[in-house]
């Protein structure tokens, strides 16, 4: 009787473990840093932290090779390297039905949402980007692309970004005369994870959202069979 009421309080005990892991993950944000450079080639770094820093996984990508690290506290735990490999240019059929699968997707989201459930979703996503946005924005080089229009429309979204956050640097030069792309990117911020899967409940779970997403699910059903 003794060995099963201690394996009972075993399970308990691990029960209650991973129960407190759990909202420590929820309630302790984590923390990230990145860097990002495009010159040609892209290549970017970047932090996360968790638990301030205690667990901590790093990143690198260089011309040719990925690293990853893991951390506990500041002992590295283990390394994960991977090779590079470049993609050749896709052929034009496969760029063709990539165009057309695409129409497809957005002619199903046409097909769902309407103007309350926009007005909804972009009501969540201003709560989401608000959430993740960096807390420190460096962002600097120069842009530019083959429609001259598109270079004024971007320069257009860059002037409205910088409000978006006062503690950052944006310096972007648009070039109108060449298609160039030289940027450099530093970010630091923190995302609480907690809040995030609350929003989004929040959102899923309203009438109008939840009846409209489930109401096409029994359609797409139908159609199927």
């Amino acid at each position: 009787m003794w060995v099963v009421l201690l394996i009972l309080k075993i399970i308990l005990y691990l029960l209650a473990a991973l129960m407190l892991l759990l909202i420590t993950l929820l309630v302790v944000p984590f923390s990230y840093k990145g860097e990002a450079a495009i010159c040609g080639e892209v290549s970017y770094s970047y932090s996360v932290g968790w638990f301030w820093n205690l667990f901590k996984i790093r990143g690198t990508k260089g011309e040719e090779s990925l690293k990853t690290e893991v951390f506990l506290s500041n002992k590295r735990l283990f390394t994960v390297k991977t090779k590079v490999e470049s993609k050749d240019e896709p052929e034009k059929d496969e760029i063709e039905k990539e165009v057309k699968e695409s129409a497809k997707g957005v002619n199903d989201l046409k097909s769902m949402f309407d103007t309350k459930l926009i007005k909804e979703g972009f009501g969540y996503l201003k709560k989401i980007i608000k959430q993740i946005r960096p807390k420190y924005l460096h962002l600097c080089g120069t842009y530019g692309f083959e429609d001259p229009s598109v270079t004024g429309m971007t320069a257009g979204f860059i002037y409205t970004l910088q409000g978006a956050w006062p503690q950052s640097q944006i310096r972007l030069q648009p070039c109108f005369t060449e298609e160039i792309l030289e940027l450099e990117f530093k970010a630091t911020g923190s995302i609480s994870v907690g809040n995030i899967l609350w929003d989004t409940a929040r959102f899923v779970l309203k009438k109008d959202i939840r009846t409209k997403i489930f109401k096409r699910n029994k359609k797409v059903k139908l159609k199927s069979k």
